[in-house]
């Protein structure tokens, strides 16, 4: 994994990645208080890297057939760059911490975000020690704005 380091057997995201998950905006499909509970988890780029629109369809749909298992909706939202012109299609799900983890993990992801009461904190998934506190709340970093026609997330 690129931008990362093993540490004690646990992966270490690096510091300039790591800035770059706590400067994260979402982007709503649905009223913001959908929102104010559980992990938000991207469904593209896995392992950090930017794939082709197609190759995220095909992990997309992968990923969101395995959750049919789990009886809880499925709420969808961005997460990306302040403008929106770097975005990934993530899911937002009522699950515990440990849960959350492990479908992070499941869909090579190196961090998710978990939302209690509307408190965000960003993880890695790999090392839930490292983790991040935002101050304010995800109502603050939700954004409804016109979505730029490129997307830089994908090839």
């Amino acid at each position: 994994m690129k931008n990362c380091n093993i540490n004690n057997g646990n992966i270490v995201i690096s510091e300039p990645l790591w800035q770059l998950y706590q400067e994260v905006y979402f982007y709503p499909f649905m009223s913001t208080s959908h929102y104010l509970n559980g992990a938000i988890i991207s469904l593209w780029n896995k392992h950090g890297g930017i794939l082709s629109c197609y190759t995220n369809k095909k992990i997309q749909n992968k990923n969101i057939k395995a959750l049919s298992r789990i009886s809880t909706p499925i709420k969808y939202l961005y997460g990306g760059n302040h403008d929106m012109s770097y975005r990934e299609l993530s899911i937002s799900l009522n699950i515990s911490l440990s849960l959350a983890q492990k479908l992070s993990k499941r869909f090579n992801q190196r961090a998710f975000y978990f939302v209690e009461n509307g408190n965000i904190t960003l993880y890695n998934s790999y090392d839930l020690k490292q983790c991040y506190t935002f101050k304010e709340p995800i109502v603050k970093r939700m954004k409804r704005l016109t979505l730029p026609a490129f997307n830089s997330a994908q090839l």
